[in-house]
């Protein structure tokens, strides 16, 4: 099962900041949206890998415009 989760892109002096409001602890910056939007999917699979090393809950999505894919694994 594939899973995404929303994320808020904000224009922050030249670049641009992610944030994800599942995941507070997640921030993360671009050059412009694609560069960020490709920074989120590995900021947004190191929260998670934090959350359950420190056995911590992986929410379910909650609504939003902007979307990233986490990819899926085949092993």
């Amino acid at each position: 099962m594939m899973r995404d989760y929303p994320v808020e892109l904000e224009e922050d002096d030249g670049s641009t900041l992610v944030t994800a409001p599942d995941f507070p602890e997640l921030t993360t910056f671009g050059e412009d949206r694609d560069d960020a939007l490709m920074r989120a999917v590995d900021a947004l699979q190191e929260a998670i890998a934090a959350r359950l090393h420190g056995g911590r809950d992986i929410p379910e999505p909650s609504q939003g415009e902007v979307r990233v894919v986490l990819p899926t694994r085949n092993h």
